[in-house]
């Protein structure tokens, strides 16, 4: 009986690697048809949204006019205008026009932040590695991205406003 029990041990031992040296095989061999597409929600969601700075020192400062910009002062992108990009951008991809068109738009774009341009690249890389048919209409995708910007946007507000307070000492 002991024998028997040693036999079913080794047997069991024997099918374990087989089966983990056919996984390693099939995983190295056959990678390729195993690559799941991306989820549909994930397609309908857009990325993370420009976080404006939480403090604005001119409410100017993102005038068109040659006098309202200077060197000095950092150019903010508010969600308004990330929309808008967004929704050019999206426009680009269901008319057909190339991923390096978008690039290159991106990344002429003078109202987009130069810490930003990477953040809308990336997007561009999401969108159009996306279907056509499994964009979200213009609308609603437009509608989610603003108000993710927003509840970013509020959340980074809220965040600098309550400073962090030191560690009080031990008593001893």
């Amino acid at each position: 009986m002991k024998s028997f029990i040693k036999l079913l041990i080794l047997l069991l031992v024997a099918a374990a690697i087989a089966f983990g040296a056919w996984k390693i095989i099939e995983t190295t061999l056959f990678n390729d048809d195993d690559v799941e597409p991306p989820q549909q929600s994930e397609l309908r969601q857009p990325p993370p949204a420009p976080v404006p700075p939480p403090k604005q020192d001119d409410p100017y400062q993102n005038a068109q006019g040659e006098d309202a910009s200077s060197d000095g002062t950092p150019v903010t992108l508010t969600c308004t205008d990330a929309s808008k990009i967004i929704a050019q951008l999206y426009d680009m991809r269901v008319n057909g026009k190339t991923q390096d068109e978008a690039n290159e738009s991106v990344s002429n774009n003078t109202t987009i932040p130069d810490e930003r341009v990477s953040s809308f690249i990336e997007f561009v890389e999401l969108l159009w590695s996306t279907p056509k048919e499994k964009i979200a209409e213009k609308n609603r995708f437009i509608k989610d991205f603003t108000a993710n910007c927003e509840k970013l946007a509020q959340a980074a507000a809220a965040a600098p406003a309550t400073p962090a307070k030191p560690a009080a000492p031990a008593a001893q």
